[in-house]
């Protein structure tokens, strides 16, 4: 009990100092953020390049106007295309004039690109294409049976003893 209530006091004070800081505290403001969650084996196959930029974005470290006027290697924090303020949030989704000139729509396109580059091929891998299928004839007509498909589609009609035919 006298534990816990220390280690309570103490992790509020780790709190309000982390309020205090611009860049290391901004995981308190993350009540209102939207989940995403990234496993350890999403990181594992993630492009080092990759990890680096989702590690910086989620701190707001990208060099960005805004941030290198605060590091001291620019002196304008403006946006070279409509002079508002240049931080990571609005060169991401924010900038009036990009959005203006389809760089949003552009990125967006390659994302959905991408999507659909990792369905197809997950696709490709439930569903092998019509070379790796095994015909069936039933009297309603022919019906593909593809090796791919999962478990429950496995099912398939077997010939009765009797008549030695495919029920």
């Amino acid at each position: 009990m006298i534990i816990d209530e220390i280690r309570n006091k103490k992790d509020s004070t780790r709190e309000q100092k982390a309020v205090q800081q611009p860049q290391q505290g901004q995981w308190t403001n993350w009540d209102t953020a939207i989940q995403r969650s990234v496993t350890w084996n999403d990181i594992w196959h993630m492009a080092p390049l990759r990890i680096s930029f989702f590690i910086r974005s989620v701190y707001d470290l990208l060099p960005s106007n805004a941030n290198l006027v605060r590091w001291g290697k620019k002196d304008d924090p403006t946006c070279p295309l409509c002079q508002s303020r240049q931080t990571t949030e609005h060169v991401l989704s924010s900038c009036k004039v990009g959005l203006s000139q389809g760089r949003y729509t552009w990125r967006h396109n390659r994302v959905l690109q991408e999507l659909a580059s990792v369905i197809s091929t997950a696709k490709g891998e439930i569903h092998p294409s019509s070379t790796n299928s095994t015909v069936f004839t039933t009297e309603g007509g022919v019906k593909k049976w593809h090796r791919g498909y999962m478990k429950a589609e496995w099912k398939r009609p077997m010939p009765s003893r009797k008549e030695n035919t495919w029920s």
